[in-house]
């Protein structure tokens, strides 16, 4: 006998909460990054399912594409950015230095995610983020 949780489909928020769980320390991902990882979705809706992560979600990997967060959260996430050396105090993520590269394994789980939202598995060309 299978689960409830099993047969439920999987919703939007909970795709980018697993998503962001991907996402290791000392690496860090757009809001546009996770939509367009999904195939789905855009960077407001992204951020907007990040508001609702459970605990336990580093939702400080998941960031404005300036690198910044926003202002209620900031001094919280500086201190995370700060641990896993993204970032000196007062100062954004550099994107381009600590954006996420994924292992081929992370691909797997991320296709995954797509499937499980109804989305095509990404191509060779897609995944030049």
């Amino acid at each position: 006998m299978t689960s409830d949780a099993a047969e439920k489909p999987l919703d939007y928020s909970g795709a980018v909460h697993r998503l962001a769980a991907l996402v290791p320390a000392g690496a860090v991902l757009s809001y546009k990054d996770v939509a367009e990882l999904l195939g789905s979705g855009g960077a407001r809706q992204a951020g907007k399912a990040m508001a609702s992560a459970p605990d336990g979600t580093p939702w400080w990997r998941i960031i404005r594409s300036n690198g910044s967060m926003a202002d209620a959260l900031a001094e919280t996430a500086e201190r995370h950015w700060i641990a896993e050396e993204l970032a000196a105090p007062g100062r954004h993520v550099n994107m381009n230095r600590y954006r996420w590269n994924p292992s081929d394994l992370a691909w797997e789980k991320i296709d995954a995610l797509r499937t499980a939202l109804g989305n095509p598995k990404m191509s060779e060309i897609d995944d030049q983020l």
